[in-house]
């Protein structure tokens, strides 16, 4: 494992995202924790839950603290700012997905990341989950020959139950802007999505019913193949499905049965590969690399360019569903 030279690492946004964060960089040795956050009962609670960390209120203070990089854990309307404030004062940045609240502003991100010194990756954490890389793996190895299509699912009415903010039951599609996660890797694993045709619905008779708490869309890649998006806030338990075919496999990976199935044409049944990824080391593993990464020993695990191509895939989506349409990535 590559040694992590001393660094100091500022989080701003001390939510559910912001403390694991700020949690999990007090494990790595020789980092220095900072934690800034408006509310004092936020920056409390990430100061009790990474022990030896300093906190402050104001991002401006913190970013005078000089740290080497900046975590962007912040309501997505502040990621532009905050991310463009960390690259002025010469910071590294980790921008939690999605990578800004519209289009216009995440690529006034792209611009500013293309021309600072510093690096700057976007926060898919699925990007660092064991099951997933393992899919990676065999599609990249060629397992499934031509890549024909694919899918990403998941059924969860779970995250409403716990969630510690509301913004899920006031913002409007804050339920495909929550699972940008599924455009991203599917663009990941079939290549980048070009056109999108959704729909999207609140169905159902539930306590809690966001608007919409349905949506799926099939998506068009650049080389052809077709694949499904489906996300809904209605499923209890939970699940969550990837998948990716081809004219010689398919590749089925269950995140709550930590379960990848390989099914390949020439043999009968299929194999199974038990791939756990636990959330925490999801992170862990996402957080060291980002450290490796600023330090000059590999690249972004999502560059700021793949973070904008998933909030397009995202916003064409849901102007497709509000239009009733096919809209291409290239139209916004």
């Amino acid at each position: 494992m590559v040694m992590i030279p001393p660094t100091t690492v500022l989080v701003v946004g001390c939510g559910s995202i912001g403390k694991r964060h700020a949690r999990l960089l007090t494990e790595v040795p020789q980092v220095e924790v900072l934690v800034c956050d408006a509310r004092e009962d936020n920056l409390q609670a990430a100061l009790a839950e990474a022990p030896g960390s300093h906190g402050f209120a104001d991002y401006r203070e913190a970013l005078a603290a000089a740290p080497d990089a900046v975590f962007v854990c912040t309501p997505n309307h502040l990621h532009r700012p905050m991310t463009i404030a960390a690259f002025d004062a010469g910071c590294h940045v980790m921008c939690e997905k999605p990578l800004a609240d519209t289009v216009e502003n995440a690529q006034a991100i792209v611009a500013a990341a293309e021309s600072a010194d510093t690096m700057l990756s976007v926060g898919y954490s699925l990007r660092s989950h064991a099951g997933l890389r393992r899919l990676h793996e065999l599609v990249d190895a060629g397992i499934c020959g031509n890549v024909i299509g694919g899918r990403a699912m998941v059924g969860t009415y779970f995250t409403l139950m716990c969630a510690t903010t509301p913004y899920r039951m006031t913002e409007l599609n804050a339920l495909i802007i929550d699972y940008t996660h599924l455009l991203d890797y599917l663009g990941l694993l079939i290549g980048p999505i070009v056109r999108v045709s959704a729909e999207a619905a609140t169905l159902g008779d539930l306590p809690m019913m966001p608007q919409p708490n349905v949506f799926s869309a099939i998506l068009t890649h650049e080389s052809g193949a077709i694949s499904q998006f489906h996300a809904d806030y209605v499923q209890l338990p939970q699940r969550s499905i990837a998948e990716v075919f081809g004219d010689e496999c398919v590749l089925v990976y269950d995140f709550q049965e930590y379960e990848l199935r390989i099914y390949e044409r020439d043999r009968p049944g299929y194999q199974v590969e038990r791939v756990v990824s636990a959330r925490d080391d999801i992170y862990r593993v996402q957080i060291r690399e980002f450290l490796t990464q600023i330090h000059g020993d590999m690249l972004p695990i999502c560059t700021a360019a793949e973070g904008l191509a998933a909030l397009q895939a995202a916003m064409a989506a849901v102007r497709s569903a509000q239009e009733h349409r096919a809209v291409a990535l290239d139209e916004l």
